[in-house]
């Protein structure tokens, strides 16, 4: 039996120490006898006795009913009432302390025996009873559970306040029914939540419900049927809050699925620098398997780094933790790439690494493309040749060097002949390829060490370096001029471009980088003024040439606003009674300061700045209304034949600006011939149609300076042309040479098979006229029958012919 330290509350002296004898004999500790309610609680507060025995009548105006009730709250001590006698309303008082036994006055030892050993079980019980739920309650708080019960007989759910505050959002004891909590079960989950109340075994699970502000929370539940000590079968259980687990879920899922399915390769490295795990990217950017890199180090078989390349443990001491830096890469089958790394440091609590992840972005391509930029930037995308930047730091790299060692360079400039009017009629898809050989042919023809440029359309410029003499860059310009000359043969047609080209040497013709380039650009020019297809050295009388074609071109920019173009016309006769047919329209450039230009001058120079176009559109509307005015004036029909170059013939709406035109000056359209040349029908598809379309407008179509360009007779078979003008090469040598004559016959016979008109030009003496006339020729022009003019010599000359024919 446990000794008791036994406190007597006795106000009877007798009594009390009857009572501590008899406790003593027992084997307890009598620690204090008190005889009120004061001396009572002094008591024990001072001497903490185990037990006490309370007599119910004590002195004072508090009995021992209160002391009981005070000592118990504050102290947990078991409390056995002393009395003799007690009415119904004391013995109630008594009852509501749940005091811990009774013993009766005057009382019997074995009595007093067992009621002490049976207040020490009760409160040993009570004690282990309240330390269990004190535990179990830092348990549910500690894992925040909210705890519940169900009882299936009356379908009331009761659950704790942390239940409440879990469920509900709240902070009081949750009362309610199943359905209650069901309906704040999100649909997707209730079905399920429901059947869970039915099990009879234990169960778990998650769902989601909705509290208060519709804020959707995660719960997970724990259940299990038991008998309660009713023997009613009850669900009892706990609830948990697991939104943030949920949450935290959420992102390892969405992280995860970033680490697989990310197109950066990615590695986790841990604090000794060895891999733990990679995602698919990696591999399949590396070409590495997992069990090749697993525990090994990136430094090992994987990055090559430069000595400003942190180390990984640098790093990871840094207290940025985090770098992101170029590097290369070698991957499995030993290539490189160029990556992108982002190196960041992962920490614990304390601050120490715990893993390092490192990101690997492939920019090879990146790189790649800067390269092409770079490429693009300092070639021509089409020929691959360098290009005008290029030109400029080569050359001035070149003469830098020069001047150091001594030697000269040479800079070939070259411009490739007749190309203008090919890719003008031919289409630029023609033209491209064109370039595109003549590049390989250039660039075939030179050194390793020179440098061949294209400066755009159809101009070229070789860097010829390390000469030893003035003239040795002829030496390779002719080598090109050679090559260019090889006609050209692209989708089963022939072309013959050539080159006309000049060269200028450093530092014999020029000190600076224009003036080189200008030097040889003026040689070049020269060549072409002097023929064509020839190679002209740089001389400085060459400068003012070409100061004065820059010159012309810039004035002729503004010849059309200032009026300064003007239409001479030249007489076409009919060759067997002398009669005035018509005229050919020609243009002539009153030039503000170098007077008369003819056509030859600035015709060239037009079709080359672009201007030509709206030149010939100029020329056909002033000819049509002098025309018109003529045709008014004298009653005749008379034919204008007007040139057209080919840029302008082939363009889309040339059709559409004639019929207009001729509408404009109410002019009926078989009073209009036009003229082109034979380098208009190389594009054969594109100017059969333009001349199909110009006769069905009604108007004629005449092939200028014929024999002298690339037309065959398949051509004219299918052409439908309606005149070919004999060139006056062939007219100038009538009668006495008999090679021309015979292709001027030859040329009358094959016009009368195939049924077109002819007309022979430059015709300037009365035996060239007699000997046109003997091979049948109908219809002349030239010097003979009158020089170009302007309308006004004409117009006098043609009214006189009306009044000759009406006097008739």
């Amino acid at each position: 039996m446990q000794a008791e330290r036994i406190l007597i509350v006795e106000d009877e002296p007798v009594v009390a120490l009857d009572l501590q004898q008899t406790l003593m004999e027992m084997g307890h500790q009598v620690v204090s006898i008190a005889t009120s309610f004061s001396e009572a609680i002094a008591a024990v507060h001072q001497d903490q006795p185990s037990l006490v025995l309370m007599d119910i009548h004590i002195d004072g105006d508090t009995d021992g009913i209160d002391a009981c009730e005070a000592i118990y709250q504050r102290w947990k001590l078991p409390v056995i009432f002393l009395t003799a006698y007690a009415d119904d309303l004391t013995v109630t008082r008594a009852a509501n302390t749940k005091p811990f036994g009774y013993v009766m006055k005057p009382f019997e030892s074995k009595e007093l025996l067992a009621v002490i050993q049976v207040a020490r079980a009760r409160h040993d019980t009570e004690v282990m009873l309240a330390t269990s739920e004190e535990r179990l309650a830092m348990a549910l708080d500690a894992a925040q559970l909210g705890t519940w019960e169900l009882s299936h007989q009356c379908g009331k759910l009761d659950g704790d306040e942390r239940f409440y505050q879990i469920v509900c959002g709240g902070l009081r004891p949750f009362q309610n029914t199943l359905d209650e909590l069901l309906n704040q079960v999100t649909d997707h989950d209730r079905n399920r939540v429901s059947a869970l109340f039915q099990q009879t075994g234990f169960f778990s699970d998650t769902f989601r419900i909705r509290r208060s502000g519709k804020e959707v929370a995660w719960i997970e539940i724990y259940g299990k049927l038991i008998c309660n000590l009713r023997g009613e079968q009850v669900l009892i259980g706990a609830v948990r809050d697991v939104s943030l687990r949920k949450s935290m879920e959420e992102h390892l899922r969405q992280a995860s699925v970033v680490f697989s399915t990310a197109v950066e390769g990615m590695l986790i490295v841990d604090a000794n620098g060895q891999i733990v795990n990679a995602n698919p990217a990696f591999f399949q950017m590396t070409g590495f398997q997992e069990t090749e890199i697993i525990g090994v180090r990136p430094d090992d078989f994987l990055l090559i780094r430069r000595e400003s390349d942190p180390l990984y443990s640098v790093i990871a001491a840094s207290e940025a933790g985090f770098w992101t830096g170029e590097a290369r890469c070698k991957r499995h089958d030993g290539t490189l790439i160029s990556i992108l790394q982002h190196v960041c440091v992962v920490r614990n609590d304390e601050g120490e690494t715990e893993q390092i992840v490192v990101s690997i972005s492939d920019i090879s391509f990146i790189r790649e493309a800067e390269q092409r930029l770079e490429h693009l930037a300092f070639h021509d995308p089409l020929t691959g040749m360098g290009n005008r930047y290029l030109l400029d730091q080569r050359l001035a790299q070149e003469m830098s060097l020069s001047q150091v060692s001594g030697g000269n360079v040479a800079i070939i400039f070259i411009d490739l002949d007749g190309f203008k009017a090919i890719n003008d009629s031919m289409g630029h898809h023609i033209g491209d390829r064109l370039l595109q050989e003549a590049a390989r042919r250039i660039s075939g023809q030179i050194r390793r060490y020179d440098e061949a440029i294209r400066l755009g359309g159809d101009e070229f410029v070789v860097i010829v370096p390390h000469l030893t003499q003035h003239g040795d860059g002829r030496l390779v310009a002719e080598k090109i001029l050679h090559a260019l000359a090889v006609p050209v043969k692209i989708d089963e047609q022939q072309f013959r471009i050539g080159a006309s080209i000049g060269i200028a040497t450093f530092p014999h013709d020029g000190c600076g980088l224009s003036e080189i380039l200008s030097a040889a650009d003026s040689a070049m020019y020269e060549a072409k003024r002097q023929g064509k297809g020839r190679i002209c050295e740089y001389s400085s009388d060459m400068t003012e040439t070409v100061r004065t074609r820059l010159s012309l071109e810039q004035d002729l920019h503004q010849a059309i606003e200032q009026q300064e173009l003007e239409v001479y016309y030249q007489p076409v006769i009919r060759l067997s009674d002398g009669a005035l047919l018509g005229f050919e329209a020609l243009v002539r450039w009153n030039h503000p300061i170098s007077g008369l230009v003819m056509p030859d001058q600035f015709i060239r120079i037009a079709e080359e700045c672009g201007l030509i176009e709206s030149i010939g559109t100029w020329v056909l509307d002033a000819a049509l209304r002098q025309l018109s005015l003529w045709t008014e004036a004298s009653g005749t029909a008379l034919v204008m034949a007007v040139n057209v170059s080919p840029k302008q013939f082939l363009q889309e709406e040339f059709v559409s600006i004639l019929d207009a035109a001729l509408k404009r000056y109410n002019l009926p359209a078989h009073q209009l011939e036009i003229e082109i040349t034979e380098s208009t029908l190389q594009d054969f598809q594109r100017s059969r149609r333009i001349v199909s379309a110009v006769r069905a407008l009604g108007a004629s179509v005449a092939i200028d300076d014929f024999g002298t360009g690339y037309s065959s007779l398949a051509l004219l078979k299918h052409l439908a042309v309606s005149r070919i003008k004999i060139d006056r090469s062939f007219v100038i040598a009538l009668p006495d040479n008999a090679r021309d004559y015979g292709l001027v016959a030859a040329m009358m016979n094959m016009a009368t098979s195939l049924e077109l008109d002819v007309t022979a030009e430059g015709v300037e003496t009365q035996q060239q006229a007699a000997a046109l006339h003997t091979l049948g020729c109908p219809v002349v022009q030239g010097y003979l029958y009158g020089r170009p003019q302007p309308a006004g010599r004409y117009t006098d000359a043609i009214l006189l012919s009306r009044n000759n024919a009406a006097g008739q």
